[in-house]
């Protein structure tokens, strides 16, 4: 097979949904600047005519719909065709995954992936949300709330505090924060309206944070503070064969090794990644240990703090850079997200060679995970 690389990733900075940045952006027009964006900061790669466009989106309708995979390939000028995918908040990883079978297999040698999300825009769900009644009478949980599973996940975690989950959300804003501060996103982030992610708050107010009530279940532990608020943003970024990359002048550059997909019972859909992440495990003979770099997705602080005790994955090695809770998360777009930022800590942080592992757990109850390789 041949070898398939992620470069050349960048996004906007994260808005605060119905009060931020980007409430009068349309969700298609935010990823066509992006891109612009991107081909400007890297010519020599855009010069290479792309296969194809691929875009993850969670509620492809509306101003996301129409496959908007192929009016952004439009609106931005490029030759190429356009697919959009959904696999909720692991859209855009899944777009990532597509494109590097295509390359392994020798179907494609440049593709364009992308995420996009608006969720001041677009309802959750979508706007003519509707449950089937036959569908539930199989599996009651099919469409149970995201929070509701939070809370499920606390009580089958009990020796996880209202405290530790705290503890990690503070973690997050102050890693981010001084992520910010140090320079470390400047590879990644384009200014779109603003130079940072809105969503970072500093100092934590620890205080403030623990008397938030519980959101989702009256005697719960999971709160807003310890949740990923909603979010609007784009990411993208370039998958290439290693071949091209190295005609290209690539550098930086890493190596997309191998990825899984898993399910697990809907009303805990937060422990998703414990069982993606086991079989790229499994599958390649490895443990945390090997793991040079995590990017968890701060979908709660619950189910991050219950899969790396599953998985035994130590937290100096997870989301040093800030996570979800503090950066954000627009569905669409995060899994991307996760995975450039793996990119750059390894590129910064570590040898040609170090492993880092992407890791979404996903609505409805599944995981994904990547396992990537930095090249040198």
């Amino acid at each position: 097979m041949s070898t398939a690389i992620f470069t050349a990733g960048m996004r906007t900075p994260f808005g605060r949904a119905f009060k931020g940045a980007f409430i009068e952006d349309r969700p298609d027009d935010m990823l066509v600047a992006l891109l612009k964006a991107n081909s400007e900061a890297h010519p020599a790669i855009w010069e290479n005519s792309a296969d194809d466009l691929i875009v993850g989106c969670a509620y492809p309708e509306g101003e996301q719909g129409y496959n908007m995979a192929r009016t952004i390939a439009l609106g931005t000028g490029l030759k190429t065709p356009g697919m959009t995918v959904n696999r909720l908040c692991a859209s855009s990883l899944e777009a990532a995954a597509i494109a590097a079978a295509r390359v392994q297999s020798n179907w494609g040698n440049h593709i364009i992936v992308g995420g996009v999300e608006s969720m001041s825009r677009i309802p959750r769900r979508g706007a003519n949300w509707s449950e089937s009644e036959n569908i539930k009478s199989t599996c009651p949980d099919a469409y149970v709330a995201n929070g509701s599973t939070a809370e499920k996940v606390a009580k089958q975690f009990p020796q996880i505090t209202r405290q530790d989950q705290e503890d990690l959300a503070a973690a997050s804003h102050e890693n981010a924060g001084a992520a910010f501060a140090a320079g470390k996103y400047s590879r990644q982030i384009s200014p779109l309206r603003i130079e940072q992610d809105e969503l970072i708050r500093l100092p934590v107010n620890r205080e403030k944070m623990g008397s938030l009530k519980p959101c989702f279940a009256e005697n719960g532990i999971v709160t807003a503070a310890t949740s990923s608020p909603l979010t609007d943003g784009a990411t993208c970024g370039m998958v290439l064969g290693a071949e091209l990359a190295a005609q290209l002048g690539v550098t930086d550059a890493v190596e997309i090794v191998d990825v899984a997909v898993a399910h697990v019972g809907p009303d805990v859909m937060g422990l998703g990644p414990i069982p993606a992440t086991q079989t790229l495990f499994q599958r390649n003979q490895i443990t945390a240990e090997d793991i040079a770099v995590f990017e968890i997705n701060e979908a709660f602080a619950i189910q991050v703090l219950a899969c790396m005790q599953a998985l035994n994955i130590p937290a100096a090695k997870v989301n040093s850079w800030g996570g979800a809770m503090a950066i954000g998360h627009p569905l669409g777009a995060s899994g991307l997200r996760l995975l450039m930022t793996a990119h750059d800590r390894l590129i910064d942080e570590h040898k040609p060679g170090d492993l880092g592992l992407v890791t979404l757990c996903v609505g409805g109850g599944q995981g994904m995970s990547m396992l990537i390789r930095r090249m040198g």
